[in-house]
């Protein structure tokens, strides 16, 4: 027993010494720096190539599609005040939208059927609507939130004014004409202040009476909902390129690290406290784990600035701790970390299997510069080549940053 507990505490002291003798390499920090340089670097080219990701949308003829044509376009023209990131693109056909994707015109696209209004009113709206998005779509979450947003108003407007018009029509000192003038003011009062964003909600008396029998409220409040959509999906905006481009340097840290344990290697360091092969594993694993911990807080700041950028056009900008503190639900961030750790595993057992193939150190060091370069160019961390070429549907899956972006 006091053997194990001596084993652990020297197990304990080799470890903090290679965490400490990481920490006093220029060329390590160097790289750390480069974390928030490069994703700040990425997002700002990201952000100034286009004015906004594009949404590939064909709307067929309903009685619905001028409506949904007009709110989708009044959302892209509030794109220009930097309220939204979206920019929507309409197309006549299913083929035409499906070619605007695939030739990456467009992030992501949506066909519209001409009976959705039919499906929505008969609540038989699921798998409805079409969509076409790549393994590299980064905005699709929030692009549905956003066509989803404004089905289910134009589905609130009409249970509204049928609800109004049923109601009316029971009361008999009512005339015919005074009816529609009072279901007309309704409607326009309802229309304004859906807007504005007050508080104009309603529930109707057959909602009411079961949410009743379960103790519920309800707030119908789309601008607050969307708001929340918001919220919860904006973190999609960051996983592509930005989230690519830190796979790769995580990457390039753990061949760092497989340098740094053939110079161990050499000079016969730690050859009394442990095995080769757990050196190997923890000299690839410290440097991943530190580039990890800078990647984790960029990109919960990424995220911050983003959703802080989305609120821009409102007329309450939240502060940027109110942001940091809600950008990320407890639930995201064990996503986050959770993957974070699982591309760990997958960098340490990609640097063994090198190990087998590259012997020497010199051959390690000329491969780094080659397998992050093919980093870059075959895993779809700037442009999925695998949508022109059938090739580099193979050679994507020979990088590990190829399966970060899949998490």
């Amino acid at each position: 027993m006091v053997v194990g507990m001596k084993r652990i505490k020297q197990y304990g002291i080799w470890l903090r010494l290679l965490m400490k003798r990481l920490l006093k390499q220029p060329v390590f920090i160097s790289l750390l720096l480069l974390i928030p340089v490069m994703g700040y670097a990425v997002s700002t080219l990201e952000q100034g190539g286009s004015s906004g990701a594009v949404v590939a949308v064909c709307v067929e003829e309903s009685r619905w599609s001028e409506q949904i044509v007009t709110k989708l376009q009044a959302l892209s023209a509030d794109n220009t005040a930097g309220s939204s990131v979206l920019q929507y693109h309409f197309y006549d056909s299913d083929m035409e939208t499906e070619r605007a994707v695939l030739k990456s015109e467009a992030d992501c696209g949506f066909v519209i059927p001409r009976d959705i209004a039919e499906r929505v009113m008969e609540e038989d709206w699921r798998n409805s609507i079409l969509v076409y998005e790549t393994n590299s779509s980064s905005i699709t979450g929030m692009a549905k939130e956003r066509i989803a947003g404004v089905l289910f108003q134009l589905y609130s407007e009409e249970c509204y004014e049928a609800y109004l018009e049923e109601t009316v029509q029971r009361e008999d000192f009512i005339t015919d004409d005074e009816a529609e003038e009072i279901v007309a003011f309704a409607r326009q009062a309802y229309e304004t202040h859906l807007v504005d964003g007050s508080t104009f909600s309603f529930v109707y008396e057959r909602q009411g009476e079961a949410l009743a029998a379960e103790n519920s409220d309800i707030n119908i409040d789309d601008r607050m909902s969307q708001e929340k959509s918001d919220r919860n999906v904006t973190n999609d905006t960051s996983v592509f390129p930005v989230k690519g481009v830190f796979a790769v340097l995580i990457f390039i840290s753990g061949m760092c690290g497989m340098l740094e344990y053939e110079k161990d290697k050499k000079e016969k360091r730690f050859l009394r406290l442990a095995p080769n092969r757990v050196t190997y594993i923890v000299n690839i694993w410290i440097p991943t784990l530190y580039t990890s911990l800078a990647v984790l807080v960029c990109l919960w700041i990424t995220d911050a600035l983003q959703l802080r950028a989305c609120s821009g056009g409102t007329a309450d900008i939240p502060g940027m701790g109110e942001v940091l503190l809600g950008v990320w639900s407890p639930g995201m961030w064990g996503k986050q970390i959770g993957s974070l750790i699982l591309y760990q595993g997958i960098i340490v057992l990609y640097c063994c299997i090198l190990r087998v193939l590259l012997h020497r150190q010199e051959t390690i060091a000329v491969a780094i510069p080659i397998l992050t370069l093919g980093s870059l160019v075959c895993a779809p961390v700037f442009v999925k080549l695998s949508m022109y070429m059938p090739l580099f549907e193979v050679l994507e899956k020979l990088f590990p940053a190829t399966y970060y972006l899949m998490m």
